[in-house]
């Protein structure tokens, strides 16, 4: 969907409908008014794999405008759009009581921008719930990476803020509770890191972590090895899932867009990779100890489902 104009969502317009949309791309719209590529309004609806690159709006939602609405997102890219107001990738305006939560997991925003707040997410009397973003060159005069007032409480788990201007995240705690991520110039929260993510490839849009054991490299169809390890492998919650992620994976979710899914980087223990699964050895480093039946007791009796 491509080049479309309408004053509220250029590409879509979706009111009150539940719909599904997978692996679609939203590129080049405008909206005169909200939502240059999508413009929800009190729906769910259902996006996997879509892209929003280069979508425009006059006012608030440059790549998608949500109003009292609840849509879920998985695996998501926002890049390069642009709002005059609010929201250059997402805009989340929610008046309702009590208030609808956006949920986005596995989404990568880079380099959307915003006149006023919130380069990459804007949220407005809304309390999105965010698990393994990344965000990274978005920029606004207020929250480049995300903009909370003080209506809502956003979320934020497992995800990183590198590089984003002029600042990563806008609003106290009570706007939006961060955890177990990698925060430039840092954040308080429970396990929040300030480190250099080591990303593989930002100038050709490659968000994937540097890893010393085996980074997925998308270009080229492959596993590669990097000469620096990301501190943000095995360093999400601990008590989170760790999904697809391929072997030896530390037992610990990564932080980041591909934590949890089967493009996470491999843990590096500082030397060659393990190539046998032993049984008990759950974080992956060749050695049964004391390490894996702490991650195992963690886990013990979990119900994921």
């Amino acid at each position: 969907m491509s080049g479309n104009t309408a004053r509220l969502g250029g590409a879509i317009y979706n009111d009150d409908t539940n719909m599904m949309l997978t692996d679609c791309t939203f590129s080049r719209n405008s909206a005169g008014y909200e939502g240059g590529g999508f413009y929800n309004l009190t729906g769910k609806p259902v996006l996997n794999g879509c892209i929003f690159a280069e979508n425009r709006s006059a006012q608030d939602g440059g790549g998608l405008q949500n109003d009292d609405g609840s849509p879920t997102l998985t695996g998501c890219i926002f890049a390069n759009n642009f709002a005059a107001d609010e929201g250059g990738g997402i805009c989340n305006e929610d008046g309702k009581a009590p208030p609808l939560n956006p949920v986005l997991t596995n989404c990568v925003f880079v380099g959307n921008a915003a006149n006023g707040h919130g380069g990459a997410i804007c949220n407005d009397q809304s309390s999105p719930r965010l698990a393994n973003c990344t965000f990274s060159g978005n920029v606004a005069e207020r929250g480049g990476g995300m903009y909370s007032d003080g209506g809502g409480a956003a979320t934020v788990t497992n995800c990183i803020f590198w590089l984003d201007s002029p600042d990563e995240i806008y609003g106290g705690d009570a706007a939006a509770m961060v955890t177990h991520s990698d925060i430039q110039r840092g954040r308080s929260g429970d396990g929040n890191i300030d480190a250099d993510p080591c990303f593989a490839d930002v100038n050709n849009g490659d968000y994937h972590l540097k890893s010393q054991a085996g980074r997925w490299d998308a270009n080229e169809g492959r596993w590669t090895i990097d000469e620096v390890t990301s501190p943000c492998i095995d360093a999400g919650d601990p008590m989170g899932p760790i999904g697809y992620e391929p072997f030896p994976n530390g037992g610990i979710i990564n932080i980041g867009a591909y934590g949890g899914t089967a493009e996470a980087s491999k843990s590096y223990f500082g030397e060659p990779p393990c190539e046998t699964i032993i049984a008990g050895d759950v974080n992956g480093d060749c050695i049964i100890d004391f390490r894996d039946f702490c991650i195992m007791a963690l886990h013990w009796s979990e119900d994921n489902n």
